[in-house]
């Protein structure tokens, strides 16, 4: 979970070389800041980012939908923040979008081979990311 001592809420990445991550980067009340990383070897990019912690409740929302079974979930959705979507495949792959509506106006679409306890990892990536949390 922790790389080169940072924390990343979100991490997919596959062996062909397609990543979403969101890393954080620091502490700046009442949140956090990040920088949300997509790359593959056709594209690659970065976006900053913020996280407080009605972002993180709406996150664990989406996990907990796709652990019911739902084949999709929206995060930040019509917020004044990075998007992220994500669907499973008929091959249980992850189709991740990041969709920028805010400063670039760009939309990024991967699909991603995951480890088979990919949401698991993510709900303790969560965990630890909420411990950062300024009081």
């Amino acid at each position: 979970m922790r790389t080169d001592d940072t924390t990343e809420l979100i991490h997919l990445s596959d062996d062909l070389g397609n990543s979403v991550v969101l890393r954080v980067t620091g502490q700046e009340p009442p949140g956090l800041t990040g920088v949300i990383e997509v790359g593959s070897y056709f594209v690659s990019g970065s976006i900053k980012t913020w996280l407080a912690a009605e972002d993180l409740t709406a996150w664990e929302k989406a996990l907990d939908s796709l652990a019911q079974g739902d084949d999709a979930a929206a995060w930040r959705e019509g917020q004044r923040a990075t998007e992220i979507f994500l669907e499973i495949d008929d091959y249980d792959r992850v189709r991740v979008a990041v969709v920028d509506r805010q400063s670039f106006l760009v939309t990024v679409e991967l699909t991603i081979e995951v480890a088979e306890d990919w949401l698991e990892d993510h709900r303790e990536r969560l965990t630890t990311v909420r411990a950062l949390l300024p009081e």
